[in-house]
């Protein structure tokens, strides 16, 4: 080291407390105490590359040329320091340049370290945002913001957090729940409403859809919560209805709501909390910071809600607030374009997602769920018979493998590998996979639907209800949900509760070309259980002059032609068309012989949503399940149970 010289350093403070009180007491003990503090200090320091520049009576001062190191040395000394005989300690560390001359070292990040130190716990390790931005992406050192602090003689406020060391607890910020936050006892019902886009480019809508996408993943980490999906909350998007009203309609508690805007490498966010019963203010913040910064904002967000409603948090979900998936904004930047594209399923928008995955990828090739996103676009195409399923399934296995070689306790990447085992027929495996994606994200309303579903087709129709449940109190408004429930309820011959169910899908729907189509379903439904005259009321809702045709004279002609000239279309333009798909239309059109052709035909090719064939459907006409019987036997043959 040179004699004199400006060098980038983390400084840590370490100081016994009480040691006074303690020389007093019994002063042969207290030198015991200090000798033993001494030895494992310079002992951890030597392993860590750590230079001890002083001891001072009761405490030491080093030099550490990286964060981890100082953070590693912080976190195995007060482990160590917690065994018998224990030793009080407290801990406190900053990084910046410091002057190191003649063996001593000074500098505005001593005097910070110092004042950090002094505030810590007894038995604790505070760190400023200097340093944790320099350990975030440390599974091994977990951290959670404690609060922005005015220390004497430093101009700006510095923001402190706590590193956290075996055995010990998260910073709680202390008092009790105010009156306007939710009762702490049960799980609080959370909803985060879409965050307004204040950027001048609408383009940027969405990076605030994304944005709130991240925010309700980060508090479906704590398992107090249950966070209702960005699906059921999208509709609220720019809704004049009010928070109480809202907060009705989706049975929550506690509303988050807040703006984006971006400009450049800099983002203004500000979120608050509101009880949605009364309709008053629980906590509010702001965050004007850079791009870089936006996944620290997220988990602060969360642990500010945490603080506020008396929440408890374990090791597990610090960590996992604490994982940042990316250190690339651009490659996040694409990530949530994809994220956002995927949810509408259809064939467009699952290319143009995948090519957005794809960038993602390319940029930062550690991104985990990226690789799950990639995985799933070939995994919708291939279930939904858009593309080639035994090249789509080939293609996601390699993108799914890759995931799980990056992350293998991704929740997202398990549900990835669930579906891809349910559509390769290994339904033993796929329930497994399933069950522990749920574990590991509990707010994946998508594999909610894909468990029940398995288990529906396998007739454990009473555990499939549960799960749909499940799933609805988290995506109470998805459509796929909840059409899928009702079925279910049919084939439990729950008639009314599926009447119900389907009359809330009309009730909810605004487009009108949507509601025409649950109009359709829900005459399928009252023909399904013999109520014909329900049923033709409802087909003129819906304006499908087919379907009176059908009822009314047995004429299933026009219902036909629609499936033909659909698939006549496809084939001019040299798509793909999937055997099994076509036969639902089919069947669903009455076009019986067509449609246990085209089944049979998609069973020699053994097509991935082939296990939907064990499903009753009631949208099927003039097809009786004994016409089905050979088929359905031949698809159990091919899935392991």
């Amino acid at each position: 080291m040179a004699e004199h010289s400006h060098q980038l350093a983390a400084i840590l403070f370490a100081d016994i407390v009480g040691y006074t009180a303690m020389m007093q007491e019994n002063e042969e003990t207290a030198v015991e105490k200090v000798n033993r503090f001494r030895e494992v200090v310079e002992l951890i320091a030597e392993e860590l590359n750590g230079k001890i520049i002083q001891y001072y009576g009761d405490g030491s001062l080093l030099l550490f040329h990286s964060s981890t190191d100082a953070a590693e040395f912080a976190k195995l000394l007060q482990e160590d320091l917690q065994n018998e005989p224990r030793i009080p300690v407290r801990i406190g560390i900053h990084m910046g340049d410091v002057l190191v001359h003649s063996g001593n070292i000074f500098g505005d990040v001593v005097n910070i370290a110092a004042r950090i130190q002094s505030l810590a716990p007894v038995g604790g390790i505070y760190i400023s945002e200097m340093v944790y931005r320099n350990i975030a992406n440390k599974k091994e050192l977990e951290s959670v913001f404690v609060r922005e602090e005015k220390l004497k003689n430093v101009k700006e406020s510095i923001r402190i957090y706590q590193l956290i060391t075996e055995g010990d607890h998260p910073f709680v910020q202390p008092g009790s729940v105010t009156e306007n936050a939710a009762p702490a006892t049960g799980p609080s019902h959370i909803a985060v409403l879409p965050f307004s886009n204040l950027s001048s480019d609408p383009q940027q809508d969405y990076f605030s859809d994304g944005l709130t996408e991240d925010i309700i993943t980060q508090l479906s980490k704590i398992r107090a919560y249950k966070v209702i999906s960005r699906t059921s909350v999208m509709q609220y998007k720019n809704s004049p209805k009010t928070v109480k009203e809202i907060g009705k309609e989706l049975g929550v508690s506690l509303i988050l709501e807040g703006s984006v805007q971006r400009h450049g490498d800099q983002v203004r966010i500000t979120a608050q909390l509101i009880n949605a019963v009364s309709d008053e203010h629980v906590w509010a913040d702001s965050y004007d910071r850079p791009m870089l910064d936006i996944f620290s904002i997220q988990r602060e967000v969360a642990l500010a809600i945490a603080a506020v409603l008396n929440t408890s948090l374990s090791n597990k979900e610090t960590r996992e607030l604490d994982y940042i998936p990316t250190t690339d904004l651009q490659a996040y930047d694409y990530y949530l374009r994809g994220k956002l594209l995927l949810e509408n399923r259809n064939k467009a928008d699952l290319l143009l997602a995948r090519e957005h995955f794809m960038q993602a990828v390319s940029r930062d090739k550690t991104f985990a769920i990226a690789y799950s996103g990639l995985a799933d676009t070939y995994l919708l195409s291939s279930f939904r018979g858009y593309e080639d399923p035994v090249m789509m399934l080939w293609q996601a296995k390699k993108y799914i493998d890759t995931a799980a070689g990056l992350d293998s306790f991704s929740g997202e990447t398990q549900a990835s590998l669930g579906y891809w085992y349910f559509q390769s027929f290994d339904w033993h495996a796929a329930e497994i996979t399933y069950r522990r994606s749920i574990s590991l994200n509990q707010n994946q309303s998508n594999v909610y639907l894909w468990l029940a579903v398995l288990l529906q087709a396998k007739g454990e129709q009473e555990e499939a209800l549960k799960i749909y449940e499940m799933g609805a109190e988290i995506n109470p408004m998805w459509d796929y949900l909840q059409k899928n429930k009702a079925m279910l309820l049919v084939n439990m011959n729950r008639k009314e509760e599926a009447l119900h169910c389907m009359q809330g899908l009309i009730d909810k729907s605004y487009d009108s070309v949507i509601k025409r189509k649950r109009y359709e379903e829900l005459s399928r439904l009252h023909w399904a259980f013999n109520e014909k005259k329900e049923a033709i009321s409802a087909a003129k809702k819906s304006g499908n002059l087919g379907l009176l045709k059908f009822y009314t004279d047995g004429d299933f002609s026009l219902l036909q032609k629609t499936v033909d000239e659909h698939y006549s279309s496809l084939r001019q333009r040299s798509e793909y068309i999937s055997q099994f798909w076509m036969g639902q239309d089919y069947a669903h059109a009455g076009a019986r012989e067509k449609a246990l052709e085209c089944f049979n035909n998609a069973l020699a090719l053994k097509e991935a949503a082939l296990s939907l064939l064990l499903i009753r459907d009631f949208e099927f006409l003039n097809i009786k399940y004994l016409s089905m019987a050979l088929l359905t036997r031949k698809v159990k043959q091919l899935i392991n149970f």
